[in-house]
């Protein structure tokens, strides 16, 4: 029977090579985006840039990359699974989260480049880096690997870039760089340790706003708006989830009824495959500038008991396979919003 699976899964994954060869390069979903040989390690640039050095290993989540629970996960579903070997290569993954051999993820070599042989480091830089800075401060730069279609579908798995370029910031010429690794104060050189909500849910303070909050028994209105000037809010594929929570609370704090509304994107999974999302089945991200009205209707026993709402805004990180589903997050966030309302 294990045999007759194994079978199945390998024609089943030839015919979904060849029915979708002409739409989208499997093979190039595989290369790195990045200049593949033996890296030197970010400990070569600390020793002349060292609070870079700290910006990026302290604050980053490039330098975690490869470490994350969500694309550990991803990498243990991907090996062993007969379907995805005769699709993709593991290598996809590591395409954009690093060195598999030097586990340091998206480190100075994978934007920079790695240093000339045989020259010394102030070579490589006059002949190489510092010609570089001008591509590197754009904003397809950082699109290599932050605008990603699913394997197989083709479908839109991160579309940052995207985003963008329809967004007022992009209308402003306000570049992802402007805003993610703009100069403190006392730097030299561009903040590396790139702001994002998952490292410093205080960015999205002011720029997510719940506003409009009508009290209807036993129910409610808001408007939850997303004043993120360059894309969607969460900024991610389906790992990172925006929710919204809300519970009826009585005067001695006992929660007397809980639910979340969740934004994200959500994949389909083809079953053989696994934890690998394929098809875009669902977007409810909030879109740069969108206003969006929500309503609620709660229990009318339980309402009548509450003495006041509690509404809450924060940020989630779960498993591909867990799309949506914030009870398995294994990372949460301190509230972006906290409101609290009475309902009596």
């Amino acid at each position: 029977m294990r045999e007759s699976l194994k079978i199945l899964a390998i024609v089943l994954a030839a015919a979904l090579a060849g029915s979708c060869a002409d739409t989208l390069d499997l093979d190039a979903l595989t290369k790195p985006r990045y200049e593949t040989g033996r890296q030197q390690g970010a400990q070569l640039c600390a020793s002349c840039h060292e609070e870079t050095y700290k910006q990026w290993s302290q604050r980053s989540r490039h330098s975690q990359a490869t470490k994350s629970a969500s694309f550990r996960k991803a990498v243990e579903d991907l090996q062993g699974n007969v379907l995805l070997a005769g699709l993709v290569k593991e290598s996809m993954c590591y395409s954009c989260h690093g060195s598999k051999t030097r586990d340091q993820g998206v480190n100075c070599e994978t934007c920079h480049g790695r240093p000339l042989a045989g020259v010394p480091i102030e070579t490589t830089h006059e002949r190489k880096y510092t010609p570089r800075l001008a591509t590197m401060r754009k904003p397809n730069f950082c699109a290599k690997c932050h605008e990603v279609k699913a394997p197989i579908t083709g479908d839109s798995f991160m579309s940052l870039h995207s985003e963008w370029k329809q967004s007022e910031a992009a209308a402003r010429g306000l570049t992802c760089q402007r805003c993610h690794m703009a100069k403190r104060a006392d730097d030299t050189h561009s903040y590396h340790g790139f702001d994002t909500a998952v490292r410093d849910i205080s960015i999205y303070r002011g720029d997510l706003r719940i506003s409009n909050i009508v009290v209807d028994p036993p129910g409610m209105r808001l408007t939850l708006e997303n004043r993120v000037k360059g894309h969607s809010v969460p900024a991610s594929g389906p790992t990172r989830v925006l929710a919204l929570e809300v519970a009826l609370n009585s005067g001695d704090g006992e929660v007397l009824h809980r639910e979340h509304r969740t934004f994200s994107k959500r994949f389909s999974m083809l079953p053989v495959i696994g934890g690998v999302p394929l098809w875009l089945t669902d977007n409810s991200q909030l879109a740069s500038g969108e206003k969006r009205r929500l309503r609620f209707a709660f229990p009318e026993y339980e309402f009548a008991r509450s003495e006041k709402l509690i509404i809450i805004l924060r940020m989630y990180e779960v498993a591909d396979q867990h799309q949506g589903d914030v009870g398995k997050a294994h990372w949460k966030s301190k509230p972006i919003v906290r409101r609290v309302i009475k309902t009596k």
